[in-house]
């Protein structure tokens, strides 16, 4: 971070975004915060941007939460509060331009990484009840993106699917950053560890076996005792069917994004 200033970049990480008196995703939630509390957090970007040309805000919540009645609405709108966040994130940064960048996800995988993060946060527990009649197979990036596109003051949308990430790493730090500065950046640590299935399959157990256990905790335990790091593999609780309808759809959301005006979708 040090580096970075001294190249003219304000780099707010997730950590500092969600402590040290700012938590960013409950300023955006309607009704959460006070007016003091988002003068004070629009203060500090003020401050940051009178020295610094560029400000690299870095939160996966800035769009909404991922909880069943937060992340899509009845009308299959995901992340329905989206527009109006991504406006006011804006304005307490002091307007545009402003470049967003998102990452995509093929939906199967998308909905079960969600679901695996809502079990471990002792928030759910079966799958089915999670969809609440929603298609696993499905997810709208492009009604996503789109509603993104519209919004006062975004200059661009920068697009990569989650699949390519590591191939794309350096050249998405070339976009973000300097070049001087991007080479810099270290590889991170795995930040969020899923659930694998054998560790899913051991706390399902133990929640039907105690019905008043506490889930975080059960969760918490079925991470460590069945890591990735010991050959577990992945949660697989779709079927081939549904994971290839959900390839389909994937393919057919990222070719109508491709070429949108003020879109751009990176590729290896």
């Amino acid at each position: 971070r040090p580096a970075l200033r001294r190249g003219g970049v304000f780099y707010a990480d997730p950590w500092s975004l969600r402590g040290q008196g700012v938590d960013l995703a409950r300023l955006l939630t309607t009704g959460a915060a006070g007016p003091a509390e988002m003068a004070r957090f629009s203060a500090i970007l003020a401050d940051a941007r009178e020295t610094n040309p560029d400000l690299l805000i870095s939160e996966e919540n800035i769009l909404g939460r991922t909880g069943r009645r937060r992340l899509v609405d009845r009308d299959g709108r995901l992340y329905p509060d989206a527009e109006a966040r991504l406006q006011q994130v804006i304005a307490l940064a002091g307007g545009g331009p402003a470049s967003v960048f998102l990452s995509l996800r093929d939906p199967a995988a998308f909905n079960l990484s969600v679901f695996a993060l809502q079990v471990g946060k002792g928030n759910e527990f079966d799958l089915k009840m999670f969809l609440n009649g929603r298609d696993p197979a499905r997810i709208d990036w492009a009604g996503l993106v789109g509603r993104l596109r519209a919004v006062p003051g975004v200059a661009r949308i920068v697009l990569w699917r989650y699949e390519d990430y590591s191939a794309l790493r350096p050249r998405l730090l070339a976009r973000l950053l300097p070049p001087a500065l991007a080479v810099a950046v270290p590889d991170p640590s795995p930040a969020n560890e899923s659930l694998t299935q054998a560790g899913y399959d051991w706390f399902l157990r133990r929640a039907m076996d105690e019905p008043d256990a506490d889930l975080r905790s059960l969760a918490r335990h079925a991470l460590m005792r069945f890591p990735r790091a010991q050959g577990h593999g992945p949660l697989r609780l779709l079927s081939e069917a549904v994971r290839a309808r959900s390839a389909a759809a994937y393919a057919r959301d990222l070719a109508a994004l491709a070429g949108l005006p003020g879109v751009e979708l990176m590729a290896p």
